[in-house]
């Protein structure tokens, strides 16, 4: 084999070695994206000795893997959640009395991640928030029972971004940008914005 033809073969395999090396990278990068496995096994928490510590679903003293129902007292069912070694994992949900769905959220390994929707009695969407290994990422809104859209926050890394919020009547009330770690717009100044189990609310400044 002359030079030019050994140059030309170590090109080749070190192109083929690099290829090799990015597929490999890209199936690691979708499988760390999979859900994790879930046992085929149903259990009703109303029948079983399950507990919680620090987060970790437990069924006597081993982490719970399998999915987990939650009856009322007529038998309808209230919520269906996975666990993998005690942590959620995966599509979690919860349902009206009349069976309609109440809510539906995606857990990671134990933290929220993709997106999470609720619905009114009615059916109308009245949440959707997003979030990315536990923390908020891209759009947080929620609408009134009426259909109409409340507000709509935009996050990036666990932080608001900027919002905008709505009354009932179409009126903005919020609409704020946050830079260099500041505030700038309007808000009104009897209100504070505080975060409060994934629901924006306003509190009476004035109360403090």
């Amino acid at each position: 084999m002359n030079q030019v033809a050994f140059g030309l073969f170590l090109l080749g395999m070190m192109h083929l070695a690099g290829c090799t090396s990015r597929e490999n990278q890209a199936n690691s990068k979708a499988e760390a994206n999979l859900p994790l496995p879930i046992a085929s096994v149903t259990h009703n928490m109303n029948e079983g000795t399950f507990t919680w510590q620090n987060g970790i679903c437990f069924q006597g003293n081993q982490a719970y893997t399998g999915v987990l129902v939650h009856s009322d007292s007529l038998g309808n069912l209230i919520s269906k959640q996975q666990y993998y070694h005690g942590k959620e994992e995966g599509w979690s949900e919860w349902y009206y009395p009349d069976g309609r769905m109440n809510a539906r959220r995606y857990f990671r390994n134990g933290e929220k991640d993709s997106v999470h929707l609720g619905w009114w009695p009615n059916g109308r969407l009245r949440f959707e928030y997003h979030f990315k290994q536990g923390q908020y990422e891209g759009w947080f809104r929620e609408w009134y029972v009426s259909g109409i859209q409340l507000k709509a926050i935009w996050y990036e890394g666990g932080k608001e971004i900027r919002g905008t919020g709505w009354r009932e009547n179409g009126k903005i009330y919020m609409s704020f940008e946050v830079r260099n770690g500041r505030l700038y717009g309007l808000v009104n100044p009897n209100l504070c914005y505080s975060l409060q189990k994934e629901k924006g609310v306003f509190v009476d400044a004035r109360e403090k």
